[in-house]
């Protein structure tokens, strides 16, 4: 399996060659369990607007900046762009919503993976379209010595979120290395398209409540349904 999804990437994008230098790190479902607060957040926040916005439909958004996702809203069910101060408003409610709520756990496989990279000199980056500090400065508490902040690739750096490719590009700038010199680790669709997007080998991993189909449907070169699976192939990835 791992060796067809390495040979169809590679004639997709007419690459020579796949050299992993660096692994691109999605956070909230991939670095932290936060998806579930955050899904909640968004649809306490939402809903005191008139806004139906599941936590189903919360997942296959994620990625997206805030702002974004406030916009994407207002214009399905008002029919009009939200305006900046509402979306500065809006946004500032969720986060507030979203830190009342308990710290998210990391997510149970994540270190090993992370620590593996680390000890094969892979480059580690963070890429999130999040700008909760409460959990970017997490990064450093659960993974200590293995991130670097002034890497991160996070909401405040971009202006066009997942599902565009510039996060990514932004990632594979920073670490200096080419599309076929890394790999994306994501568990949302909208991330899968911005890696996919961006020439660069991605890996969907199941994290939330979300179908394997929209994952798969999304791009990904490959899914696991856990950091489990992940751990136990990576070996055969990145060599």
């Amino acid at each position: 399996m791992i060796k067809t999804a390495k040979e169809q990437f590679l004639q997709k994008h007419n690459y020579q060659s796949l050299n992993i230098k660096a692994a691109l790190f999605d956070m909230d479902g991939v670095l932290f369990n936060s998806m579930p607060l955050h899904a909640k957040a968004w649809v306490e926040a939402l809903r005191k607007l008139g806004i139906n916005f599941s936590e189903y439909e919360v997942y296959l958004n994620e990625g997206r900046t805030g702002f974004s996702t406030i916009d994407e809203q207002f214009l399905k069910q008002f029919g009009r762009h939200s305006t900046e101060q509402e979306q500065r408003e809006i946004y500032a409610q969720k986060s507030a919503i979203f830190k009342s709520m308990p710290k998210p756990a990391p997510i149970t496989g994540t270190l090993d993976i992370v620590k593996y990279l680390a000890n094969n000199k892979i480059a580690r980056l963070v890429v999130t379209g999040s700008g909760e500090e409460t959990t970017l400065n997490r990064v450093a508490e659960h993974y200590p010595n293995l991130f670097d902040r002034k890497q991160m690739v996070t909401a405040h750096d971009v202006k066009l979120g997942k599902p565009h490719p510039e996060p990514y590009l932004m990632g594979l700038s920073k670490a200096q290395v080419a599309a076929n010199e890394a790999i994306v680790i994501e568990n949302a669709p909208l991330g899968i398209r911005a890696g996919v997007a961006a020439g660069i080998f991605t890996i969907g991993i199941n994290t939330g409540i979300l179908k394997r189909e929209d994952l798969i449907n999304a791009g990904a070169d490959l899914v696991f349904d856990n950091m489990h699976e992940f751990l136990l192939s990576i070996e055969e990835i990145i060599h």
